[in-house]
């Protein structure tokens, strides 16, 4: 496969590498359950055994359910789905931006949308809708981890009757039960636990702090410039086991009323003796209520971020000149990378990495001319005129090497291009002729060959050719 290649482990026994922190939003971005394929077709199993199900939520969890199930929905789009809830009866839903990340592209906006399912509920329990509802998305942060939608229209005959949110927050030892659509079980799922506590996410967890107390002075203020410059997020751990599919689910209290939005999962070390699935991540109700109190008149219009998500990153030198070229991450460092960022001019400061690694400078320094982000769909990011701003965003759905939606930034809008079949390794697409040798060279592998005229262009890569990909390591 094309990022197959391009996306491979770094070695570390040919060439030097300068390891380097990653900030938190892609590590938070690490930890994001992924979606999964939705079966509309899927038979509801009879009551009885829905029921014997969510025995294990008696109490708190039966109570609620009829009253909370009905305000929960599907969110769905073409790479996956996960689980929102009714936020204000005319229409608004929230849920992750994560969920809605790999949304389609609405031609007249220029913004996402997804798809929402309802649900029917019938002697206790809920069925699936199949019909489905169109929602732009209005408001999306990636640092929160939200996103609001609204739909097109609103659904006849259903009333929509939104989740109230608690006056005050959910203190430790609370009760709380979430309702979701957990990959492998069932629509509407009930799983009820408690509030193991909040802090900043993540600066205030324990495997954060604690390597701070064995560091030197330098290196431990090292550490927390670097956590400072990293963006946070507060957030809520609890015991009510989320699964992929719950994300953007909502976390309540024992009356029902929201404290808090599901959004992630530790990830799980099989080396470990730890069992890290005894937790669940939600963002807070304080960053839920800052997020929703103004809600805009417009519908957001879309452009993916370039940053891939990562908890390991290294600087590494592709075309062996001595200069660091390539910020490869990786999610864990003896796995495929998550994405690759290339600096095709050498112009980034030679400083950088000393600087960042202390605090000093920030990941924006970086000058980059191409992003490739795998997760949570394959993006190539280009900017094509090398002004320090993406201007040209490729998504690669089937990673074949063409490009299945590509959007351009021109006078400052961001519009979809209806060319057909474009290569997302165009090496004219670069307006400068040093960067096009320089990406054929570092990002494509292939050599100039000294024979070849000066009036005839070197062959470009054939669309879509997986034998690409093997030439496209980084090593």
């Amino acid at each position: 496969m094309l990022l197959t290649g391009i996306l491979c482990s770094a070695s570390h026994a040919q060439k030097k590498e300068i390891f380097l922190p990653v900030q938190s939003d892609q590590a938070v971005g690490a930890l994001i359950p992924s979606t999964g394929p939705l079966d509309l077709d899927a038979k509801p199993e009879n009551a009885d055994l829905l029921n014997q199900v969510r025995l294990p939520s008696r109490g708190p969890g039966m109570k609620i359910f009829p009253k909370l199930a009905p305000s929960i929905v599907v969110v769905r789009t073409d790479g996956g789905y996960g689980t929102g809830f009714i936020v204000e009866q005319d229409g608004w839903i929230l849920t992750n931006e994560h969920v809605i990340a790999n949304g389609s592209i609405d031609l007249n906006s220029g913004s996402r949308f997804a798809f929402i399912h309802f649900g029917d509920l019938n002697d206790g329990v809920m069925t699936l809708e199949k019909k489905s509802y169109p929602a732009l998305v209005y408001a999306s942060s990636t640092s929160k981890d939200l996103a609001l939608l609204k739909l097109f229209e609103l659904p006849e005959k259903r009333e929509l009757k939104p989740i109230q949110i608690a006056e005050s927050n959910a203190m430790p030892g609370s009760d709380c039960i979430t309702i979701g659509h957990p990959s492998r079980g069932l629509f509407w799922s009930v799983r009820s636990g408690e509030v193991v506590g909040t802090g900043r996410y993540p600066h205030d967890l324990i495997d954060t702090v604690m390597p701070q107390f064995s560091m030197s002075v330098d290196a431990q203020k090292s550490y927390k410039q670097s956590l400072n410059a990293s963006e946070s997020r507060k957030a809520l751990i609890s015991t009510c086991g989320i699964n992929p599919g719950d994300s953007g689910g909502p976390l309540v209290n024992k009356e029902g009323e929201l404290i808090a939005v599901n959004f992630a999962i530790p990830l799980i070390d099989s080396e470990s003796q730890v069992n890290y699935d005894k937790f669940s991540y939600h963002v807070h109700l304080d960053e839920v209520k800052d997020f929703i109190k103004s809600k805009p008149e417009k519908s957001e219009v879309y452009r993916p971020d370039y940053w891939p998500p990562a908890t390991f990153s290294t600087l590494t030198d592709r075309d062996e000149d001595d200069i660091y070229e390539s910020w490869v991450f990786s999610i864990k460092e003896e796995e495929a990378n998550s994405g690759v960022l290339f600096d095709l001019d050498n112009d980034t400061p030679s400083s950088f990495a000393d600087d960042f690694v202390a605090g000093t400078a920030n990941r924006d320094e970086f000058d980059f001319e191409v992003a490739v982000v795998i997760k949570p769909v394959a993006r190539w990011h280009y900017d094509r005129d090398n002004d320090g701003e993406i201007d040209l965003i490729m998504t690669d759905i089937d990673d074949n090497g063409v490009s299945d939606l590509t959007v351009a930034k021109k006078n400052g809008v961001w519009k979809k291009l209806e060319n057909k079949e474009m290569s997302v390794l165009d090496t004219d697409l670069f307006q400068d002729e040093n960067i096009q040798r320089r990406y054929r060279k570092i990002v494509l592998k292939l050599e100039e060959k000294a024979e070849t005229p000066p009036d005839k262009k070197p062959r470009r890569p054939s669309k879509g050719n997986s034998s690409i990909g093997g030439q496209l390591k980084v090593d």
